[in-house]
């Protein structure tokens, strides 16, 4: 008797219901408002779909059609939880943030651990009783109007919905009570709670930012990237509900795991929040920083944000280009940051005697800056050796003319063709000082490429780069190992100028259905409107690649200027209108397409040369130039004029 009477005791020590009944009772608008916003959305939609009269399909048909798209909701309630989470935690912990309910509340008879398992469960419950009640009531809905042959799938997707609903409901609260722990301000609990949801993705953004202002051809991390995303719940989260299958086979989410494993970490939470409340001191009470051990992080932390973020806006606002501009402004920023925070843990203004902490932050910001400009990780001279790339893909400018070729975007696997962009990423590393606008070095060029690479590298890692306006020197053509050298063969090579034009891949779920002429010559005028040659759309493409395949057609060149350029290539370009058979929609279903007349998806478009007999040889069957057209030429040679980026 006396063993089951201390166990009943020690039960009793970590929740009170007479205290969770009153919290519920004094906070009832709160969740009495987020069980409305359910119930129009669910339950009343439903009879309101179902009552429709102006629908011609059946009653139990429509209904059923939104029971089994119930899934879809929890998109919606993702945001929604989100929200009401930290009105609830403001409400059942708002007596931590004011001296007199503080004391008064950790005055009653029960222990730490009860008053805030209490309060923990009368929040959480703000939300789940009234998912709860919903789902009854759609339930009760959906058995007294739809046939029973359709009760299992549609409790299903209502399950579905009510388990993903209820796991986000407990992460994104016990989120908002963990950051209730720290805080004895209820202004800053919504700030904190807000930042702490998206503090590592804006860390990882002012870091990104600052690497592409020190690194030329830096074009971020894709692996921690990804990490990120996974620290930032609502991104995750929204890209975990992302629905698949049909309705009437059952939708899945993209990725339930992902759910259950917020919702076990708002478990953890939960029980971190208790550990940090039993240590927290009551007279806390008023301040931005409650837990003394987080107040450094909290002073550093902003002193590092605000300079990175203030930092680069400031440069940027001033059109300062130049890294040796932007370090001043981001040490600047880290002070004034530092001691915005200090006077916010201290409440006054008097915080200049604290500059040693200052100038041990502004060190550290001048080191990672140096660093980054030293580079000495080699982040911005970094080239994989060829062992370690397993593919590449692959996007490079492939010059003149202007058509369809004149890009190259492909994915490369055979150890030849990597071994070339290789070799062209490492001439742009090692001229990296005349190629970058940004270096005091750099020298304009005849003309301009662009090149992005991306590596996948064995063992699962990759590295991006990405080159823009990469000027091109005619007195390089002929200097081996330039970056304008290897170009120039990149352009001549054959292959992978066919793999820029692609054309066996634009008939893939395509079929030919027209041609036509741009920019012909007429009465010594250049004839602006298109003219169409449909009837020998096919003829024209099997004589295409015909003279693509001597040589004769499909020419590029590096430099837009030049006699060579201009007598090997009319102005006039040849277009192919290709319409869509069949498509691939989103949920991998194929869709069959009938196209009629002009119902053009995809075209491809070559310039004229005149090598290309063949091609001129069917344009001359079509009898266009019987009727006063003509092959425009280039008369002048084009010299191109690019804008002065000095001051930029």
């Amino acid at each position: 008797m006396n063993w089951e009477v201390r166990t009943m005791r020690s039960a009793t020590l970590y929740f009170n219901g007479t205290l969770y009944r009153k919290t519920l009772a004094r906070f009832w608008p709160l969740w009495a408002g987020y069980g409305v916003i359910w119930l129009f959305f669910i339950p009343l939609n439903m009879l309101n779909m179902y009552f429709n009269r102006y629908s011609n399909s059946p009653p139990y048909r429509r209904m059923l059609n939104q029971a089994l798209n119930l899934p879809e909701m929890a998109t919606f309630g993702l945001f929604l939880a989100g929200f009401f989470a930290i009105l609830c935690a403001m409400a059942v912990f708002g007596y931590l943030y004011n001296s007199r309910s503080s004391c008064w509340f950790h005055a009653l008879p029960m222990r730490r651990e009860a008053l805030f398992t209490t309060q923990y469960l009368a929040g959480l419950s703000f939300l789940l009783l009234p998912q709860l009640v919903t789902a009854a009531l759609t339930a009760m809905v959906e058995l007294a109007f739809l046939p029973m042959d359709s009760w299992g799938k549609a409790l299903y997707a209502l399950l579905t919905w009510l388990l993903a609903q209820s796991g986000i409901c407990l992460f994104f609260f016990s989120f908002a009570a963990f950051c209730a722990m720290f805080t004895g301000n209820i202004l800053a609990l919504p700030a904190f709670y807000c930042i702490f949801n998206v503090l590592a993705d804006v860390i990882y953004t002012l870091l990104d930012g600052l690497f592409h202002e020190f690194f030329y051809g830096y074009a971020g991390s894709a692996g921690t990237a990804q990490i990120v995303e996974y620290l930032t719940p609502a991104y995750a989260l929204k890209d975990a509900l992302v629905l698949f299958g049909s309705s009437e086979e059952g939708q899945r989410f993209r990725s339930p795991g992902t759910v259950a494993v917020y919702a076990a970490v708002g478990v953890a939470l939960a029980l971190v929040s208790l550990y940090v409340y039993r240590r927290r001191h009551a007279e806390t009470a008023g301040d931005v920083v409650s837990i003394p051990l987080v107040r450094p992080l909290f002073k550093y932390g902003v002193s590092f944000c605000a300079g990175l973020c203030l930092g680069m806006f400031t440069a940027a606002f001033f059109s300062w280009s130049s890294v040796t501009a932007l370090i001043p402004c981001v040490l600047v920023w880290s002070v004034v940051g530092y001691f915005v925070a200090e006077m916010l843990l201290r409440k006054s203004f008097r915080v200049l005697k604290t500059w040693k902490g200052s100038a041990v932050m502004t060190a550290v910001m001048l080191v990672l800056c140096l660093g980054c400009m030293m580079d000495l990780f080699g982040v911005e001279t970094r080239v994989p050796k060829l062992n370690q790339v397993e593919q590449l893909s692959v996007y490079f400018n492939t010059g003149y003319p202007n058509d369809d070729g004149a890009s190259l975007s492909t994915t490369l696997t055979d150890p030849e063709s990597i071994q070339k962009f290789l070799e062209l990423h490492q001439a742009v590393v090692d001229d990296r000082d005349r190629l970058d606008w940004n270096s005091s070095s750099f020298t304009h060029g005849d003309d301009c490429s662009s090149l992005q690479l991306e590596y996948t590298l064995k063992g699962g890692s990759s590295l991006h780069r990405r080159y823009s306006s990469i000027p091109l020197y005619q007195e390089d053509l002929d200097k081996e190992g330039s970056f304008t050298y290897l170009a120039q063969q990149l352009v001549q090579d054959r292959e992978l100028v066919a793999q820029a034009y692609d054309f066996e891949a634009r008939l893939n779920g395509y079929r030919l259905t027209g041609a036509w002429l741009d920019c012909l010559k007429k009465d010594g005028e250049i004839y602006y409107d298109n003219v169409y040659v449909d009837n020998y759309a096919q003829e024209l493409w099997d004589a295409v690649q015909q003279d693509f395949a001597e040589g004769n057609i499909g020419v590029r060149w590096l430099f837009d200027s030049g006699r060579e350029r201009n007598e090997n290539t009319y102005h006039t370009d040849l277009i192919f209108g290709l319409s869509a058979y069949q498509r691939t929609n989103t949920e991998g279903y194929t869709v069959q397409v009938s196209p009629n007349g002009y119902d053009i998806d995809n075209t491809l478009t070559i310039t004229l040369s005149p090598q290309a007999r063949r091609t001129l040889a069917v344009l001359e069957k079509t009898g266009i130039f019987e009727e006063g057209y003509s092959l425009a030429e280039h008369e002048l040679d084009y010299i191109p004029q690019y804008p002065d980026t000095t001051s930029w």
